[in-house]
């Protein structure tokens, strides 16, 4: 992911680290215009209760309300095979659409075979609004977010 910003813009950075999940969240905000994206919004795992919560995404979504920001942009910079996404959670709480990368699909495909997910689960991405494709560029104000893809990651 890499960031453009126009003159006038002025972006901050928050991050937000979960230790269940031993992941970093942020929020990307763009000043001028109030706007921000929230990007690997996880779901909290409790291991030794085999239960999930949302107490993260909900602090996420606090700290945005305090700053009264507007959610442009719940962004999945890759599929997570170590923690939930809690875009999904947030999208249906805000309305704001999600996004990640195009070849999310290829991923998809390889878990299904991998968690022996039935043949019903969707590998074309339609669980994110956007699927972004390389160099593709998302706006929030005058913020730009690119989409890069990095294998290996």
């Amino acid at each position: 992911m890499h960031i453009h910003e126009s003159a006038s813009a002025k972006p901050n950075v928050h991050h937000f680290w979960d230790e269940g999940t031993g992941s970093m969240q942020y929020v990307l905000v763009d000043e001028p215009s109030a706007l921000c994206a929230i990007i690997d919004p996880v779901l909290d795992f409790d291991r030794k209760k085999c239960s999930i919560s949302t107490e993260s995404a909900d602090g996420i979504l606090a700290f945005v309300s305090a700053r009264n920001l507007s959610i442009a942009w719940l962004i999945d910079t890759h599929p997570h095979a170590d923690h939930l996404s809690a875009a999904g959670y947030l999208h249906d709480l805000t309305g704001a659409p999600t996004a990640t990368g195009e070849r999310v699909v290829e991923v998809q495909k390889i878990w299904r075979d991998i968690y022996q997910l039935p043949e019903s689960f969707p590998t074309d991405g339609s669980q994110w609004d956007r699927l972004l494709d390389d160099g593709e560029v998302v706006w929030m104000g005058d913020l730009g977010i690119e989409a890069m893809h990095s294998p290996g990651h």
